[in-house]
């Protein structure tokens, strides 16, 4: 069973590792290569994170461990095409890859779906255009591309994805 819980403020460390782990397996595959260490002021933007009030930190803990975060920022954003359409921005998803495939990155997306569910809200997130692995999980939990894009590394866009209620 996967544990879903806030983020606690001693585990900003624990997350600027598992981030910078996965973050380095994804950018590896797609050809950009990122340190899997997280440096100093990579760990401090962890920490600032689960202490600020204007987002959710959730982690998931399936044994002892936590094997992936999510981090989402529910304030509404408010696109010029649909003033009253109400967003919640999915900031970030990371699984540890010791954990991929064993249902951890599923369990916080279904987690994430239900707190827009419950407020009637779009989802929306940007994906590293190389990361097939997250496009294609992306796409099987019913999100859609919305046609944005903004640059990314290695001359790669990251590209907007939206799931509606």
């Amino acid at each position: 069973m996967i544990h879903i819980r806030d983020a606690a403020p001693g585990d900003g460390d624990a997350l600027a590792e598992l981030h910078a782990r996965s973050r380095a397996v994804y950018y590896g595959a797609g050809g950009h290569e990122v340190a899997a260490v997280p440096d100093q002021r990579y760990r401090e933007s962890w920490r600032k994170m689960v202490a600020d009030d204007r987002l959710t930190v959730l982690v998931a803990v399936p044994a002892d461990d936590i094997a992936g975060v999510i981090t989402l920022d529910a304030n509404g954003v408010f696109p010029t095409n649909a003033p009253d359409e109400k967003r919640i921005r999915l900031v970030g998803i990371f699984v540890d890859p010791s954990h991929w495939s064993t249902g951890v990155g599923s369990a916080l997306m279904t987690r994430f779906i239900s707190i827009t569910r419950q407020s009637n809200a779009t989802g929306e997130v940007d994906v590293w255009q190389r990361n097939t692995r997250a496009i294609r999980f992306y796409t099987h939990h019913g999100w859609t591309q919305d046609g944005t894009s903004r640059p990314g590394p290695a001359d790669a866009p990251y590209v907007g994805f939206v799931h509606r209620p």
